[in-house]
């Protein structure tokens, strides 16, 4: 006998399908506030330079619209903001001081080698450094429900009056 020849195989009858259970979905989570610290990745889209002054100017600028979505998104929102600034004073500083040093020293024995010369561009490196180490801790935090009080920022944005503290430091 082939396979061709087999019976043809009789359907199972259908199975009682036991009623849905009405399960009501949970309301959503407020606004943890992380979204400032995630938009910080976009110093590492590789334009030299000019990526970094944007992620710490799209970090100051998500605040206006992270604060009034609550207390906890407003805190990491402020957080962010400030390390935003951070950012862009930094920025600014080690790589205008690089260029206003070299047009002063080139041409001299100083701009011989990469240092002394280069010890503001070596100092913007350590600040990019920090900053993904930051936004990295700011996000694990928020996604915990916590607040990343940050000691490097320069604090630009005070804390409202209303505003409780979050725990204790964590850097």
């Amino acid at each position: 006998m082939t396979d061709f020849d087999a019976a043809p195989i009789q359907p199972q009858p259908a199975q009682p399908v036991a009623p849905a259970q009405s399960v009501a979905p949970a309301p959503p989570a407020p606004p943890t506030g992380s979204l400032p610290y995630a938009l910080g990745f976009l110093a590492i889209v590789g334009i030299p330079f000019l990526s970094v002054l944007t992620a710490g100017i799209v970090m100051v600028s998500v605040y206006s619209a992270m604060k009034k979505k609550g207390a906890l998104a407003a805190e990491n929102a402020r957080q962010a903001a400030n390390w935003g600034w951070t950012l862009i004073i930094g920025t600014v500083l080690t790589l205008g001081g690089h260029f206003v040093l070299l047009y002063f020293v080139s041409g001299t024995p100083v701009a011989k080698g990469f240092y002394p010369v280069g010890i503001l561009i070596t100092i913007f490196g350590a600040l990019c450094v920090a900053h993904l180490v930051i936004i990295i801790m700011g996000l694990v935090k928020a996604h915990g429900r916590g607040v990343l009080n940050n000691r490097l920022a320069i604090p630009f944005i005070k804390r409202p009056a209303s505003a409780p503290t979050q725990g204790p430091p964590s850097i």
